[in-house]
């Protein structure tokens, strides 16, 4: 017999289960025996009531009426002899009186009337007789009987249960144990060994065979999804492969291209810029170099930002931040956004604005911030038709400090005059090959690269840039670049 599964929690439970269930019905049936038994008892116990009134009671009238009191003595001596009667007493109509036994408050009694019947019809009351009948021998004989009866129930409750479980492991459980295996190997391919359970062959399927199917089902469609994603995932990487392979290959013509491109771009605007400068050209032609030079160096920017892109997606931009004047940095800016002004040929006033209470220098990245700001300048300068731009420096407030630099660091913004931009453009402003006036009337050129560079680069930084939702003093846009940490002492005495 397999009891490998007593040790089973589940085959535990059951057994426990069975057990309880089992003696409560024992508890049941025992009860139910014993009340009937002790109905039977004393029901045979009262029948000396039936006899004394069947048998006794004329011989004892007999014996009153002929005043035969030695008789009456004998039939209530032998009244007394039985066992479960514990008082007898007779009064009589004459005054005498016997007692037997000893006065009990019995609730099992039964009062007979004795009479004479004479022979002109007349009935003569003789007396009264009362015997008192004690059921401590029936509860004597059920309290014995209560344990034998429960004690055999119990056993049988038990065996019962046992064999029952016996039965069911040997039909269900230990199937169940196999199938539970069966599924819990983690190899699942065309060769795993096919799930069998071993019993004997049913000419009609039960629930265990429809498991089995059921899973030999399940196991089918798992190798065949298997088979196909793996042959999905060969794939894909081979596709990743040759992704990155063109990524490469795009990289590179890119790099190379752009070197090729800007060495003789910048000779064009070289020879342009002398043409420009030359007073012996006619001024149309000086005219047309300088139109042509402003084209050069459109497209010379835009041809620096496709490359920075690419850079960027290749995670070949490095970041090197050092203690950085910026002080010194903030009027660079405002000097070339000046000349930005200058090439547009707009009558836009640049300001700057240097909170006085910042620190002398800052841990940052010099040249990037200022590729980030020189972009946003660019923008202000070509959507501004006139007003101002304003470039902003000033320390972080207490709910603008970051992970990166909880001490504080410094907000540099870029205000304009110009459009302002509406709350669904704000909200993909920083995608790439995003522009505002990308429809067929478009005024002003561009990839749309410049912002998304801006926000990557901040990033990679550790910095963050946003647009501000409302511009203040009178300003239409205004871009929040959040950055540095305050240098050391140390770099602060350079």
């Amino acid at each position: 017999m397999n009891i490998g599964f007593f040790k089973d929690p589940l085959g535990v439970r059951l057994v426990l289960a069975s057990l309880l269930i089992g003696s409560v019905l024992s508890i049941f049936s025992t009860g139910i025996q014993l009340v009937s038994s002790f109905n039977r008892q004393k029901q045979d116990a009262t029948a000396i009531f039936e006899q004394i009134e069947t048998v006794l009671a004329d011989t004892l009238e007999q014996a009153l009426w002929t005043f035969d009191f030695d008789q009456v003595n004998i039939l209530l001596d032998g009244i007394a002899a039985n066992e479960d009667i514990t008082h007898v007493e007779l009064i009589s109509q004459t005054g005498h009186q016997w007692d037997r036994g000893t006065p009990s408050q019995s609730p099992v009694q039964q009062v007979f009337d004795l009479t004479y019947d004479q022979p002109d019809g007349r009935v003569q009351d003789l007396g009264k007789l009362r015997v008192e009948l004690s059921l401590d021998a029936v509860f004597e004989r059920v309290r014995q009987q209560f344990w034998v009866t429960l004690l055999t129930n119990l056993a049988k409750a038990y065996l019962a249960a046992v064999a029952l479980l016996v039965v069911v492991n040997q039909m269900i459980t230990r199937h169940l144990r196999n199938i539970a295996d069966h599924v819990d190997e983690t190899d699942i391919s065309t060769d795993k060994k096919q799930l069998v359970l071993h019993r004997a062959k049913r000419k009609v399927a039960d629930d265990l065979d429809h498991i089995v199917t059921a899973i030999r089902r399940f196991e089918a469609r798992v190798v065949s999804d298997l088979g196909a994603l793996k042959t999905e995932v060969v794939e894909r990487r081979k596709s990743e492969e040759q992704a990155r392979e063109a990524l490469s290959v795009r990289s590179s013509f890119i790099g190379t291209m752009s070197h090729e491109v800007r060495t003789p771009l910048n000779a064009i605007l070289g020879f342009l810029h002398l043409i420009e400068i030359d007073e012996a050209v006619p001024e149309r032609q000086r005219h047309y170099a300088r139109v042509a030079t402003r084209a050069s160096q459109q497209l010379l920017h835009q041809l620096n930002n496709v490359l920075e892109m690419s850079r960027l997606d290749s995670n070949a931009v490095m970041i090197s931040t050092r203690p950085t004047d910026i002080r010194r940095l903030a009027r660079q800016w405002q000097d070339t956004t000046t000349a930005a002004i200058h090439f547009h040929q707009k009558d836009i006033e640049v300001t700057l604005d240097v909170d006085p209470s910042l620190d002398e220098k800052y841990e940052l990245d010099g040249a990037r911030v200022t590729q980030i700001v020189t972009n946003l300048t660019d923008n202000a300068a070509k959507f501004t038709q006139s007003g101002n731009i304003r470039i902003a420096v000033r320390p972080t407030r207490p709910d603008e400090t970051s992970d990166s630099c909880p001490d504080g660091g410094l907000v540099i913004s870029v205000s304009d005059t110009g459009p302002g931009i509406d709350e669904a453009q704000r909200r993909r402003i920083f995608d790439r090959f995003t522009q505002l006036d990308a429809g067929l009337n478009r005024t002003h050129g561009g990839t749309g690269l410049g912002l998304a560079i801006c926000l990557e680069l901040s990033e990679l930084m550790g910095a963050t840039l946003s647009v501000s939702e409302s511009a203040r003093d009178g300003f239409s846009t205004e871009f929040l670049l959040t950055i540095g940490c305050p240098a050391g002492p140390e770099a602060q005495n350079d």
